[in-house]
């Protein structure tokens, strides 16, 4: 038989899909149209009712270069007798949800009790490998709403169960959007660095499982130490179950430094005070035949601590877990103050992300699962002002007011007119943060230069603070009236 294709290149179109032509697949269950390599080679056929590995198979050859024939075009996109817009599907099941809390609430009273274990591992495992297939089997996964606030506050479970599923589900959302599940060398979908996001999201804060928790906002310095032990807490909850690997347990260890580099940042506890912690512990099981196993992971977190050296994906990886809790706090009744709603929360988290959080942490949460929280409204909208920095060469910040003139896709990356500088009125409490900003220190720009940031990649310019009338009517009315004059 003669290798020669009998599809010549000059009758093939280059075949990029977007995140909405996947749904389209997803939805009507059909890859409509035969890809090729560029010499004509057929790669993958059409195909009705496509399994997850198929559609792994398809992300996979799309990315190495697939082709289909000019003149199946008209096929690219399914046609669909549905008028209903796939962004305002509802992802989540209430019932399957609820369970989900239920059984969160479960552990949290059996660890009150007793030590952490493989029994509560697999459990673990099990009942968050549901959640992410239930997710991943939606064909609206993509760009559907995130309905958890919305069942959660039906679901009648306590604080403790009701933050971590939202964690979980948040966190599961962030990763899946921002890494699309391939396959693996078996040819099956390849979902290991999302179950472990879920699982260290999940298993983050089951260190507060012991200790005594004060039902207050302002804690004194005792109290907030030892609130910062829950990270080496749930750390070493962790190791008496083998089941869960030593990466799960490293963003546990590490879930609170969002932030990577060694500048003033909200990063807590900070290298050395967390390697202390670990060299102490390794002194202490080190005689102990018994503890080979957790001696061994507790050298890997030094040698990790140490070299303060990690992949670009586990930095991404501990700021997703830090971004989805503080979403999950930030929207839940504590017995000191009322939940804020979705938009305020992501507004607050934006406008307290100077200290804690780089532009694409901030992007992760805001462009690809931030409309999905708020009922498909974005918090960054034409006509709203906003608080700019960047660093120039000198490393010196600077902190500009924006009007938002345009927005497109994402939300983080509009186009902006430049009105002033301003100067930020820094703070340290518990953490370093930005309490407000000096009206009194503004410096008009007479040429209100307009700026894009989606075609500025390169640019260190970012959105710093949303200028809210509800969040700080002062700065908001100051700013309104200046843009008028």
């Amino acid at each position: 038989m003669s290798d020669t294709p009998s599809i010549t290149p000059d009758q093939l179109a280059k075949f990029e899909f977007n995140d909405d032509l996947l749904s389209s697949y997803r939805k009507n269950k059909q890859i409509p149209l035969d890809l090729y390599d560029r010499t004509g080679k057929l790669i993958m056929s059409k195909k009705k009712n496509p399994t997850e590995e198929d559609f792994g198979k398809l992300l996979k050859i799309e990315l190495q270069g697939a082709y289909y024939l000019t003149t199946e075009v008209k096929s690219l996109r399914v046609p669909s007798g549905e008028t209903s817009d796939p962004r305002n599907t509802k992802l989540f099941d209430p019932d399957k949800t609820t369970e989900f809390a239920k059984q969160t609430e479960t552990l949290i009273l059996e660890l009150k009790k007793e030590a952490f274990n493989s029994d509560h591992a697999l459990r673990v495992h099990k009942s968050i490998g549901k959640v992410l297939d239930d997710f991943t089997s939606n064909p609206d996964f993509e760009s559907g709403l995130f309905n958890i606030l919305e069942i959660l506050n039906h679901a009648g479970v306590p604080v403790e169960s009701e933050l971590m599923t939202k964690r979980t589900i948040v966190a599961m959302g962030m990763k899946v959007r921002t890494k699309k599940i391939g396959v693996g060398e078996d040819n099956k979908p390849n979902k290991k660095d999302h179950l472990s996001v879920m699982t260290a999201s999940f298993l983050a804060d089951i260190g507060y499982s012991k200790l005594v928790l004060p039902d207050k906002p302002n804690l004194t310095k005792e109290e907030y130490n030892a609130i910062q032990q829950h990270p080496i807490i749930s750390y070493l909850m962790t190791l008496a179950a083998p089941e869960i690997t030593q990466e799960i347990r490293t963003l546990v260890l590490n879930h609170h430094r969002p932030f990577r580099g060694s500048s003033i940042n909200n990063n807590f506890p900070d290298n050395q005070t967390v390697f202390r912690k670990l060299m102490v512990l390794r002194d202490k099981f080190i005689k102990d035949p018994s503890k080979k196993m957790i001696v061994a992971d507790i050298d890997a977190q030094l040698r990790i601590q140490e070299s303060n050296v990690n992949s670009v994906n586990f930095e991404e990886d501990i700021a997703i877990l830090s971004l989805a809790s503080e979403y999950a706090s930030l929207t839940t009744n504590q017995p000191w103050r009322k939940a804020f709603n979705s938009a305020t929360a992501l507004k607050m988290i934006v406008n307290d992300s100077f200290f804690s959080y780089s532009n694409r942490n901030i992007r992760h949460l805001l462009d690809y699962v931030g409309a999905s929280l708020t009922n498909n409204q974005n918090i960054i909208n034409v006509g709203d002002y906003v608080i700019t920095a960047s660093i120039d060469s000198e490393k010196q910040v600077h902190f500009d007011i924006c009007k938002i003139l345009e927005v497109d896709r994402f939300q983080t990356r509009p186009k902006i007119q430049r009105l002033c500088t301003i100067k930020p009125l820094f703070k340290k409490g518990i953490k370093y943060r930005i309490a407000d900003f000096d009206i009194n220190e503004i410096r008009m720009d007479k040429r209100r230069a307009v700026i894009d940031l989606a075609g500025q990649t390169s640019s260190t310019q970012r959105i710093i603070y949303i200028i809210d009338p509800e969040m700080n009517a002062p700065l908001y009315d100051a700013v309104t009236k200046m843009d008028t004059l």
